[in-house]
């Protein structure tokens, strides 16, 4: 009996014991789900105090914001595209710790870039890679908006880009371009006319730009201009690498950890030297030193001689970079958008038919198509219109910054905002434009007062970018598609490889790959024969 006594008294022991345990772990969870809940309350409500006055758009996660979603998205433009057809072409995001407006409408564009905003967001946004490939905010793309900028973007546009400049060098443009026809025929007459028209398209305007800058012709610097393009390559990967420490700054050591830094020290050490090989700095030095009654200055010497660097000459670090900035800008962007404007012609029988018979009726048969040409070619106008429209080289820009804090619509934009503008949901807004993914250059001859020379003007049409920051390059850009475009398809036949169909043909032509420009994912390759009776070089 004292036996039985003694284990019930145990066993209520125990019980009470587990109970007790079970009590406090319920009461511990409890306590965790209350502080849970009331983290997230406080979570939401300073996220909505936050974000009383800002644009609207997707919550954030904490810490990371909408870097997550970025990240997993896929293409940066099309993502941001859907995003702003459920939140308005004026969008907010935040990136890490850094506020970020997205412009994605052609009124949104007009709104933020009006006369009172626009000098506030002509800097530029930094970051580790710019920081780098520009040595330290030195060159024009990527200086901060003041006296340096100004200085250097005067002398530029005065020295390379003005209309007097743009004039002197017609005959250089026409000059390369017969060259590259008559490599174009030739293949043809060996029989290798199965052609890679983007790396054509980059010799070409490589040439160009080696005569623009350093008055050689493109002969005489085929190994130069062969790393160059390899060049490219590398930065239109590189460039897309995540720096997560410029939207995290406590996670830099991240970036470093990736190798991301040393990726991006590498590629700036490449184009140094291949910048280097182009202008044999120490072998012109001496050369003007020597003989300096024949000396014909190009545009080097002249950047040499300009106290552009806080009233001294650019260091030949930042000169090398400078330069391989302009050969990038002058050569790839225009190959691009050369490259989809083929393939979208060759897409629509019907706009190259009505394409051909404009050119044969103001060029004619025995000629190639020239300059003066162009402004008797409108439809060939809205093709090139319609091309930079569907495939403007950078897709979306992430550089301008909001220097100090600004209003748009009712809306505050904060001071250090990153300022992205999409400009392929903006050339697709189809509050401007009727079937907006449709190639179909009609709608430029309807419309020919809208100017994509402007950067003030035609919003809905801004593919050399806004405002006083907008490429100073753009008429010599424009040009050289025109030219090229036009002389491609007046004097050439093109037909597909290996029989592919007309309807496979387009659907592999919206494809897209992943980088800093909007390049297609394949090459496009195409077979080329000379037309009868027409000139072809």
């Amino acid at each position: 009996m004292a036996q039985s006594s003694v284990t019930e008294a145990g066993a209520n022991t125990a019980e009470a014991f587990w109970k007790s345990i079970a009590w406090g772990m319920s009461l511990e969870s409890a306590t965790v789900g209350v502080l849970v809940v009331t983290l997230v309350i406080l979570y939401f409500l300073s996220l909505a105090r936050e974000r009383k006055d800002l644009p609207p758009g997707p919550l954030p996660w904490p810490v990371v914001g909408n870097l997550v979603d970025l990240a997993s998205g896929g293409l940066p433009h099309i993502f941001l595209t859907k995003l702003a057809s459920k939140y308005g072409g004026l969008m907010y995001l935040r990136l890490g710790s850094k506020p970020c407006i997205v412009i994605s409408s052609a009124a949104a564009a007009k709104e933020m870039f009006r006369k009172s905003n626009e000098a506030n967001f002509s800097s530029k946004n930094k970051g580790l890679f710019i920081e780098i490939i520009s040595d330290n905010y030195r060159t024009l793309a990527h200086s901060p908006y003041g006296p340096h900028w100004r200085q250097l973007r005067r002398f530029v546009t005065s020295e390379l880009f003005s209309p007097k400049r743009h004039a002197s060098y017609q005959n250089a443009r026409e000059d390369e371009l017969r060259n590259m026809m008559r490599v174009l025929s030739e293949d043809c007459a060996k029989g290798d006319a199965l052609k890679n028209l983007k790396s054509w398209f980059r010799e070409l305007n490589a040439n160009l730009m080696t005569k623009m800058l350093f008055n050689k012709s493109g002969d005489a610097c085929r190994e130069e201009r062969m790393e160059l393009e390899q060049s490219f390559e590398a930065i239109l990967t590189t460039s897309m690498k995540s720096a997560v420490g410029d939207y995290i700054p406590s996670l830099r050591f991240i970036t470093k950890l990736q190798g991301v830094d040393r990726a991006f020290k590498d590629l700036r050490d490449l184009w140094i030297q291949i910048g280097g090989k182009f202008m044999e700095l120490e072998e012109r030095r001496t050369s003007r030193a020597d003989d300096h009654k024949q000396f014909q200055p190009d545009f080097v010497d002249l950047i040499l001689a300009e106290p552009l660097d806080n009233g001294k000459p650019m260091s030949d670090t930042t000169l090398a970079l400078q330069i391989m900035e302009f050969l990038f800008a002058g050569t790839d962007t225009g190959a691009t958008v050369s490259e989809w404007a083929v393939a979208e012609v060759i897409g629509n029988p019907q706009v190259l038919k009505q394409a051909r018979e404009e050119l044969d009726a103001v060029v004619g048969g025995d000629r190639l198509m020239q300059e003066s040409d162009i402004p008797n070619l409108p439809f060939l106008e809205a093709i090139v219109k319609e091309a930079f429209r569907l495939h403007p080289p950078v897709a979306v820009t992430l550089n301008r910054l909001a220097v100090e804090p600004a209003e748009a619509w009712g809306y505050t934009i904060p001071a250090g905002s990153q300022l992205t503008v999409n400009m392929y949901a903006i050339h697709r807004d189809p509050e401007v434009y009727e079937n907006p993914d449709e190639f179909n250059p009609q709608r430029f001859i309807d419309r020919p007062e809208v100017n994509h020379l402007s950067g003030f003007d035609s919003y809905e049409l801004i593919p050399f970018g806004l405002g006083r920051r907008m490429c100073p390059g753009a008429n010599l850009g424009n040009t050289m598609v025109s030219l090229m475009l036009g002389n491609l398809i007046h004097s050439f036949d093109w037909s597909l490889p290996n029989e592919q169909s007309l309807e496979s043909f387009r659907r592999d032509n919206k494809e897209e790959r992943f980088g800093v420009m909007s390049t297609r994912k394949e090459p496009l390759v195409l077979v080329a024969r000379p037309r009868d009776n027409v000139a072809s070089c």
